[in-house]
């Protein structure tokens, strides 16, 4: 499941400077030169990444996508994880990150920075830890996991807001 990631995370790397920046790429690097608590389209956190990776080399494709890359390796990883948390072995948590890393969806969100990919960093993390903290509560549980899914949707609205609907299906 690693080495999924790691050859993920390597071919993402190798294709971020092969074309120019996206239009929203120069949006978020607009936004994050005039910070603000909010955007009139959305919460602050994708223009602090890119003002965090354009004030370390402002000319550098590479280090503009290095969180989208991050993010969509951490796609890949939950993917492995979930599986193991339902039973799997080793293959199928290689199979499970194989399959979410050929995905269209996770090669085109991680390939440049956008909200979309955090969005679904988060909610990957989200389904893990509710995924974990349910096969717990069959043991006993530990009710402190629920702290750390907060903190979790807290990070993911910083991104996107739309993000509260599956929370609010979630707590349904």
């Amino acid at each position: 499941m690693y080495w999924v990631a790691g050859i993920f995370a390597a071919v993402l790397a190798a294709f971020a400077n092969r074309y120019g920046y996206h239009r929203d790429e120069l949006y978020f690097m607009a936004a994050g030169r005039r910070l603000d608590w909010g955007y009139a389209d959305q919460p602050p956190l994708t223009p602090l990444l890119a003002r965090a990776m354009t004030a370390i080399d402002p000319d550098s494709l590479v280090l503009l996508r290095l969180p989208a890359l991050v993010a969509a390796t951490l796609v890949v990883l939950c993917a492995g994880w979930m599986a193991g948390a339902f039973g799997g072995g080793r293959g199928a948590r290689a199979l499970a990150a194989a399959t979410v890393a050929g995905a269209a969806l996770t090669l085109g969100a991680g390939h440049m920075l956008n909200t979309a990919v955090f969005d679904l960093a988060a909610w990957s993390v989200i389904c893990l830890l509710t995924v974990r903290l349910l096969r717990a509560e069959e043991h006993g549980g530990d009710p402190r996991w629920w702290l750390v899914i907060g903190v979790v949707v807290g990070l993911g609205l910083q991104n996107k807001l739309l993000l509260i609907f599956p929370v609010v299906v979630l707590v349904v």
